[in-house]
């Protein structure tokens, strides 16, 4: 399925976070579909240490990729400008994917890349400094407490006042959630103090080993009731910035969107387009194209949302990156508008092209 002239393009996986396993199922589906659009594409993997890799055998079986010679990443870097590399479509999530870090890098050394520039993706990856943009803009979010990455080691008395003087100002029951990382890593819920103290002081913590990863440690948020929502936002034609149709998110499994209900087959119903009336369905496309342009998250996002028991839409984050597999929600809602995803992934990197030719002619003399 060609969709115009053949590009050279590097497709990035895999990181040095818990999202890596996610990240690896993205770039597999985006090099299928690359290829399916008529490109030349180059599987590169950043393993857990750090070392980069550029498939060695990269014909269509993923289990043959990456088995070769590991380098630093600026070697295998250069080493893609020199090869010819047009564009890196960029299917890393979480740290280092999608907070600024690969995208600074891959500014560094020259490369055009796909998502978003390196501001809009440092910012919206922190959900503290999200939820005070969004409230600075009179948009409604979550109340929320940001929860040191230290809470654990903290003396049991003053972690427990700390605790009791958040509840006189929120009531339970509350989410926790790691301040700088995605696709539902480490979100708890929590019904009472008891629970979220007891969770902290134990000593196998499941906290721990991602509290490193996240900036000032975790968000405390209140709980919303009502409908979840997500809808995405495509910026990549001469028509500007579209929203694409919206997906209700049902959890069957569990009480609420984690990691189990999102990635386990089954878990959750996902319906799109959602099932809202025409005005409802208005406004939600209206909030998601307002919260795409307060972050300036050219080409794409997908920003999530409670439709409460009254009416109003309440954003919880905004995703520059999304799950780019068959069953992502954002492949999903482009499908109902038309784009598959040789289509979709042929433009995100036509765009990530032309977006670093205008940056050079603009910044050269």
């Amino acid at each position: 399925m060609k969709q115009g002239e053949a590009r050279y393009i590097a497709v990035i996986m895999g990181g040095t976070c818990g999202e890596r396993d996610v990240s690896l199922e993205t770039g597999v589906c985006v090099v299928r579909n690359l290829r399916e659009a008529g490109h030349k594409v180059l599987p590169v993997c950043i393993h857990p240490d750090g070392q980069w890799e550029v498939a060695g055998d990269s014909g269509d079986d993923p289990g043959g990729w990456f088995v070769g010679k590991r380098s630093p990443a600026l070697e295998i870097a250069s080493d893609l400008a020199s090869a010819g590399i047009e564009c890196v479509f960029n299917g890393l999530h979480g740290p280092g994917g999608e907070d600024g870090t690969i995208q600074g890098f891959l500014r560094f050394v020259g490369l055009p890349f796909t998502g978003p520039d390196v501001a809009p993706a440092a910012l919206t990856m922190d959900k503290a400094l999200t939820k005070a943009v969004l409230m600075n803009a009179g948009i409604r979010t979550p109340r929320g407490f940001s929860f040191p990455p230290t809470a654990a080691e903290e003396p049991p008395g003053a972690l427990r006042a700390w605790v009791e003087e958040i509840s006189a100002e929120m009531c339970f029951p509350w989410i926790v959630k790691p301040n700088c990382l995605g696709s539902s890593v480490g979100i708890e819920l929590f019904r009472n103090a008891e629970e979220l103290l007891g969770q902290v002081e134990e000593k196998e913590c499941r906290w721990r080993p991602v509290s490193g990863l996240c900036g000032p440690g975790f968000l405390i948020e209140e709980v919303i009731g009502g409908r979840e929502l997500t809808c995405g936002v495509l910026e990549v034609g001469r028509e500007g910035a579209v929203s694409l149709p919206p997906i209700e998110i049902r959890p069957v499994t569990s009480e609420f969107f984690d990691y189990e209900a999102k990635y386990t087959p089954g878990a959750t119903e996902e319906i799109c387009p959602a099932p809202l009336d025409e005005t409802t369905s208005a406004a939600v496309a209206e909030m998601a194209l307002r919260v795409h342009h307060l972050f300036h998250c050219d080409p794409l996002s997908r920003t999530d949302m409670f439709l409460d028991a009254a009416g109003d839409l309440v954003v919880l984050e905004v995703n520059t990156l999304p799950g780019m597999t068959a069953t992502s929600l954002i492949p999903q809602s482009a499908l109902e508008a038309g784009f598959d995803l040789p289509d979709l992934f042929d433009k995100l990197t036509r765009h990530g092209i032309a977006r670093e030719a205008m940056r050079k002619a603009v910044e050269t003399p």
